[in-house]
Order: C-alpha cells, then sequence, then structure tokens
C-alpha cells in the first residue's frame, strides 16, 4: 500500500513540476504589459450583513453532511482493504512456511 502510494505522490509532484516548468518559461521576444494604475478600493461596507442568509447556511449544511458521508465510506473502504491485505499476506506466509 505505502509503494502505491509513494508512486502517486511521485506522479503528482512529476506532473505539478512539469505544469510549473512549462508555466514559468517566457517566449523570447514576448511584449511586456505595462503596469497600470488601478482605483482605490472602498473599505468594506458599514451596513455589512452579519449571517450568510438561510440559503447558504442550508447548501452549507448539505456541502457539509455530503463531505462527511465521504469520508465516512472512504475509511470503511480502506478498512476494509486493510483487513483483506492483511488475510492475503497471513494466507501467503502460511503456504510458504
Amino acid at each position: 500500500m505505502s509503494r502505491l502510494l509513494l508512486a502517486c505522490v511521485f506522479a503528482l509532484m512529476s506532473v505539478v513540476g512539469i505544469a510549473g516548468v512549462a508555466s514559468a518559461q517566457e517566449a523570447p521576444n514576448a511584449p511586456v504589459a505595462a503596469a497600470q494604475q488601478t482605483t482605490a478600493n472602498p473599505g468594506p461596507s458599514v451596513n455589512a450583513p452579519q449571517e450568510p442568509s438561510p440559503e447558504i447556511r442550508q447548501e452549507t449544511k448539505r456541502k457539509l453532511w455530503i463531505g462527511a458521508i465521504a469520508v465516512g465510506l472512504f475509511a470503511l473502504v480502506y478498512y476494509r482493504n486493510k483487513r483483506r491485505w492483511a488475510a492475503w499476506r497471513k494466507a501467503r506466509a502460511a503456504k510458504k512456511g
């Protein structure tokens, strides 16, 4: 299991590294954009709402429930695979020895 995890992390780092290098290269004759003046952003509104609307709260609760269910299912599958892997290794060791 750890080898598979290590391979996935390595592959992810390779892809991110390659994408980072590719996006960091600049064309030799590319025009350089001049800095533009931006208008000053106004400060925060004094009458800003302090609580989200009920629709947003409901949506947030729904997303939290979905996330919790996904984490729970992942934990169950991980635990099941861990037990199956341990049983398989034990049976394999018994066969050899």
